[in-house]
C-alpha cells in the first residue's frame, strides 16, 4: 500500500492527484509506482477518519507523511535545572514536533521555580517577555529573535498540553448514519477516548445497544493522569475536531440515556 486517504468526493480527490503538477515527492513516487486504486465506502465521515488513522498506523504507507513520523510524539523532561526532549513519556507531552519541543525546553530552562509553576499551570511568561524587550531595546536582534522563537514555541506547546488535559474530561455519544436505512452507529467517548462503537438497529433494539455502550463507558478505567501516548493524543484530537465541528450527518450527545433516546426517537 502506497498511500491511504479519505474524501467525501472520491472522484474529485483522485482527479486532484493527476491534474495537479504540485505534489509532494513521496506522492509523486507513489503515483509513478501506482498499479491500482482501491476504496471502501463507509457510513460517515467520522468512521472514515477513524479507519484512515487505523490503516495508516497498521500499513505505514510510504507516501503518508503521518506514517513517516512513526511514533510521532516527544516529551519534555526535567534534568537538573534544565528541560530536555525525551521519547520517554512524561506529563509534558506528547508534542508532535521535535524542533518545537526543543525550543520550548530551552525557554523553560530559563525560568525560575516560581515561574515554572505558573507557566505549567497556564500562567504568563512575564520575565521572558521582559527579557525579549530588553534585547530588542539593546539592538541585540539575533538574540531577541532566538528568544522570541523559544517563547512562541513554548506557548504553542502549553496550549496543546492544556487542550489535551481538557479532552481527558470529554464524555459524549456521537451518533452517525448506519449502513442500511434506519440503522445508525453510536460512538461512545469517555474521558476523551473512544470506548466502543455499537450498531443501532431500528426500533426498540437500539436502546439495548445504547445501554451496552453506556455500561462499557461506566466500567472503563477511571480517569487517570498517566502520560498520554502519541496515539492516544492523536485520537483525542481527532474526536475533538468532530465534536467541535460535527458534519451534518453527525449528532453529538451527552452520555445520557434519556438524551440519546430522545434523539433516536426524534
Amino acid at each position: 500500500v502506497l498511500y491511504v486517504g479519505r474524501a467525501r468526493d472520491l472522484r474529485a480527490r483522485l482527479r486532484s492527484y493527476f491534474r495537479s503538477e504540485r505534489q509532494r515527492p513521496s506522492v509523486e513516487a507513489a503515483l509513478l509506482a501506482l498499479e491500482r486504486v482501491e476504496w471502501r465506502v463507509l457510513d460517515s465521515e467520522l468512521e472514515a477518519a477513524l479507519e484512515e488513522v487505523r490503516l495508516i498506523r497498521e500499513l505505514q504507507p510510504p507516501a503518508n507523511s503521518r506514517s513517516r513520523r512513526k511514533e510521532h510524539g516527544v516529551y519534555l523532561k526535567r534534568r537538573g535545572e534544565e528541560f530536555v526532549v525525551s521519547k520517554a513519556a512524561t506529563p509534558l507531552g506528547p508534542i508532535p514536533s521535535r524542533r518545537q519541543a526543543s525550543l520550548a525546553a530551552r525557554a523553560l530552562s530559563l525560568g525560575t521555580e516560581e515561574e515554572l509553576d505558573a507557566i505549567l499551570q497556564g500562567g504568563p511568561l512575564p520575565r521572558l517577555r521582559q527579557r525579549l524587550d530588553e534585547l530588542a531595546d539593546s539592538l541585540r536582534y539575533e538574540e531577541a529573535a532566538r528568544l522570541r522563537d523559544r517563547i512562541e514555541a513554548l506557548e504553542r506547546v502549553l496550549e496543546r498540553l492544556r487542550r489535551l488535559e481538557r479532552l481527558r474530561e470529554l464524555d459524549a455519544c456521537l451518533v452517525a448514519p448506519g449502513t442500511e436505512s434506519g440503522w445508525r452507529k453510536a460512538f461512545f467517548v469517555s474521558a476523551g477516548e473512544l470506548r466502543v462503537v455499537r450498531t443501532l438497529p431500528p426500533g426498540a433494539g437500539a436502546m439495548v445497544e445504547v445501554e451496552t455502550g453506556l455500561a462499557l463507558c461506566r466500567s472503563a478505567d477511571p480517569r487517570s493522569h498517566e502520560p498520554l501516548s502519541p496515539e492516544q493524543a492523536e485520537d483525542m484530537l481527532l474526536l475533538d475536531s468532530f465534536v467541535r465541528r460535527p458534519p451534518s450527518e453527525l449528532a453529538v450527545l451527552p452520555l445520557d440515556r434519556q438524551r440519546i433516546a430522545a434523539h433516536l426517537s426524534g
